[in-house]
């Protein structure tokens, strides 16, 4: 049946909190953002998992500690999970990078494969190294295992985009809350996603409020 990959987003932290875009800033969880993460690790309690993988990020490593605490495996820490690095757009909220930066943001809101962030990661560079990992995550797993990933919304983002094939227009289609899961069978390089931008083990009742980045950039994103 391939490797089941359970695709965990981050909890809150400060800059989620705050609007700010972190990127390759070195962020603890907020108290909201360890509820987010026991709630996961309660939501998967039934899954066997084989192996648990972390960005090197501190918010990642929290929330994976969380996660898998009480169960007998080692987070494997790597690098290639760790968040997009935004540049000089770090620190700074939405509203503020399209002041500053609004050329540069414009283009990027539109086709961030041809337009990196200002001093930052492009996006077909961040899509290299997340598959590049996954591809080496399925490879020291048994075919039928499950396996946590706990990394950050920009590199989820960027794998469901390559797997679905989405065109650069569209990119932002595809929302990730703090604390989501997402699930994705690989099966002979093929995926299975039967699960995205799942958070009902946090907020049961729909909230509207945990949306609001549609919002944000719907503000922000100009007409073309």
């Amino acid at each position: 049946m391939g490797v089941k990959l359970f695709l965990i987003r981050h909890g809150q932290t400060d800059g989620n909190a705050q609007g700010r875009y972190q990127g390759s800033m070195d962020t603890h969880l907020t108290d909201e953002g360890r509820h987010q993460a026991l709630c996961a690790k309660k939501y998967l309690a039934n899954v066997k998992f084989s192996s648990i993988y972390s960005s090197n990020m501190k918010r990642a490593i929290e929330t994976a500690q969380i996660i898998s605490d009480g169960l007998p495996h080692e987070i494997k820490i790597r690098e290639n999970l760790k968040e997009i690095n935004f540049g000089k757009w770090e620190g700074l909220k939405f509203e503020e990078i399209n002041q500053k930066y609004r050329s540069d943001y414009q283009a990027w809101l539109n086709d961030p494969f041809k337009s990196p962030p200002t001093g930052g990661e492009s996006f077909t560079d961040l899509i290299s190294r997340a598959d590049s990992e996954i591809k080496k995550i399925i490879s020291e797993n048994p075919d039928g295992s499950s396996v946590a990933i706990i990394t950050h919304g920009g590199v989820i983002l960027a794998l469901l985009v390559s797997w679905l094939k989405i065109p650069p227009e569209c990119w932002r289609s595809i929302i990730q809350r703090q604390g989501a899961i997402n699930v994705v069978v690989i099966d002979r390089d093929f995926p299975y996603i039967s699960s995205v931008n799942y958070t009902g083990h946090i907020n049961p009742v729909y909230d509207d409020s945990e949306d609001r980045v549609i919002e944000l950039y719907s503000k922000v994103k100009e007409d073309r």
